[in-house]
């Protein structure tokens, strides 16, 4: 079994993240706390070699992305910028998001600083985070005596 470690203010804030994106769905709203705020999806994922976040963050230019790595937490953060201002008082329906965004993960187990990768196409961001060899699994031969 493979421990993980807690971090109980983490978790406090992926409940919030939760809540607010169930009320801005049945509100109709951006945000819970009436900021413009945008989360976008991610996926994150790992196989034997590597942790795999996928963004879906379509809209963004490439340059406006930023990804940080500070101890066992990987951060994205970015900026949407509106391409054409429509000068309108009545919109029937405004949904495409534009703002900054932030989001922060904490990493199951140490990254190889030096082989994360990144790669941007068609609005989906895959980073690429290759598990550090202490965190590989690694099988231990049982010696007779």
């Amino acid at each position: 079994m493979k421990m993980v470690k807690v971090d109980p203010f983490r978790e406090i804030m992926d409940v919030r993240d939760s809540f607010d994106r169930f009320v801005d769905n049945f509100l109709g709203r951006s945000s819970l706390w009436g900021l413009e705020e945008w989360r976008p999806a991610v996926d994150i994922y790992e196989d034997e070699d590597n942790i795999v976040l996928r963004a879906s963050i379509p809209g963004v230019k490439k340059d406006n992305i930023k990804i940080t790595l500070t101890g066992d937490t990987v951060t994205l953060s970015g900026k949407s910028e509106e391409t054409k201002e429509v000068k309108r008082d009545n919109y029937y329906r405004k949904e495409i998001r534009t703002g900054s965004f932030t989001r922060s993960f904490s990493l199951p187990c140490p990254v190889d600083r030096s082989k994360v990768s990144a790669n941007y196409k068609d609005g989906i961001l895959e980073v690429t985070l290759p598990k550090a060899e202490e965190a590989k699994a690694k099988e231990v031969q049982i010696a007779v005596k």
